[in-house]
């Protein structure tokens, strides 16, 4: 994979991914701000602001904005999260420079019309009643606040009912102003481009903007001495729940053992979880981990939805399989299939060209580092079935669990499963 990257003077950074004898093109504009940006007052901020930026510009209106993208085929987003906003759009390779110039403008000059403002508000109120009604996201946002209490890792990135509603168009003005800046700014391309072309055209969209850096977010505190139980009564077919641990920042040199053990636990149909709680015992049909990371913190989540009274039963094999894992080494063919599976997904997933640039782009902007797919293969095949135990050793620990439940659990259910928290 070859990458060529340019800063200009103001700061921002221009990254382009040459994909030769694609047709399609992907733009993407990422900033370095997020949930983990805002303070308790402005939680939500972020993602609001994501939605206002497609409310028009001083140079276009809202329908116009889509509209450019659209109305040549091409396919035009954005997401937020705790550490990165990105818009982001796809299309042929021949209209590339039509969705850098919406991308740009969206991002420089969006006018934040009061009148859409108040419009918008009750969308993503609706929005956060929406997540609140799904019990299986609920109860990852609960996760959250249990890992980190009282922090803005904590938080839902769409913020709560109560701060979106208290949110001002003047408090979002001057949260842009603070953090949409030159230092904070990604614009990347991949496709069959030309790296030089695009930096010309990156440098007459930017020139009046003025380098400075946004402001940075408190460092998360991870410390935990005995476990933390969330249940949250709802009358629900069935219980979710979701069982979390502290695990590792985004470019901890053991991460790469950890995305691995996360193959071998619960990221595919043929991990332990799958095999031991679905198809053995059947009792959920959807058991599944994964891995989040951070500048600075990470967690290792494993979540599931079962018939309420299976609730304990559910909750005891998953920990039983996590005290295995911490006790005999995994074997050779798992460890096998699990570096096939960790590699097979970096080289599929590369082929396209806007998940090789979302890839690639939040490397950049939230790392400062650019993916090796050799590097990435060397770092694999060194991992050995003792490295695998020692990072589950190292995460798997009573004082270190957490659990989120959201459903119709009673009283009794719920000591039962306090009983049983515990991996031996």
């Amino acid at each position: 994979m070859s990458y060529n990257v340019t800063k200009l003077l103001n700061g921002v950074r221009v990254l382009t991914v040459p994909m030769p004898g694609r047709d399609s093109a992907a733009v993407m504009v990422g900033v370095k701000t997020g949930g983990r940006y805002e303070t308790r007052k402005l939680s939500g901020v972020s993602h609001f602001l994501e939605h206002m930026l497609f409310k028009g510009t001083k140079n276009r209106t809202t329908r116009q904005i889509k509209e450019d993208v659209e109305g040549v085929g091409g396919i035009l987003n954005a997401f937020t999260g705790e550490e990165v906003t990105c818009y982001f759009a796809k299309l042929l390779k021949e209209h590339y420079p039509r969705a850098l110039d919406v991308l740009s403008d969206m991002v420089l000059n969006a006018t934040l019309p009061l009148d859409e403002f108040n419009r918008e508000k009750p969308v993503i109120l609706e929005e956060i009643k929406m997540y609140h009604d799904l019990p299986s996201h609920h109860a990852h946002e609960l996760m959250g606040e249990l890992l980190w209490p009282g922090q803005s890792l904590g938080r839902s990135v769409a913020g709560t009912a109560e701060s979106v509603a208290k949110l001002t168009r003047t408090d979002m003005a001057a949260y842009m102003t603070r953090q949409y800046q030159c230092a904070n700014i990604l614009v990347a391309v991949s496709g069959t481009i030309s790296h030089a072309e695009v930096v010309e055209r990156v440098q007459s969209i930017y020139t009046s903007r003025q380098g400075k850096k946004g402001l940075g977010f408190v460092k998360a505190e991870s410390r935990q001495t005995k476990p933390r139980i969330c249940f949250h009564e709802k009358k629900t077919e069935q219980t979710h729940f979701v069982i979390g641990f502290h695990a590792l920042a985004r470019m901890h040199p053991d991460r790469y053992k950890l995305g691995l053990l996360n193959i071998i636990l619960g990221a595919n149909m043929s991990s332990r979880l799958f095999d031991e709680v679905r198809e053995k015992r059947g009792l959920a049909y959807e058991i599944k981990s994964g891995v989040s990371a951070y500048a600075d913190a990470g967690a290792f989540t494993i979540s599931a939805g079962v018939e309420t009274v299976k609730t304990e039963l559910a909750v005891r094999v998953i920990l039983k399989e996590l005290d295995k894992v911490t006790r005999k080494m995994v074997t050779p063919g798992e460890l096998r299939r699990a570096k096939d599976y960790f590699m097979s997904q970096v080289y599929l997933g590369v082929e396209d060209t806007l998940d090789h640039l979302l890839w690639a782009g939040e490397k950049l902007l939230c790392a400062n580092e650019l993916p090796n797919k050799e590097d990435i293969r060397r770092k694999i095949e060194e991992v050995t079935q003792e490295e695998i135990r020692e990072v589950a050793r190292r995460l798997f620990r009573t004082q270190r669990l957490n659990l989120a439940v959201v459903g119709p659990v009673n009283e009794p259910m719920q000591k039962a499963i306090r009983k049983g928290l515990v991996i031996e």
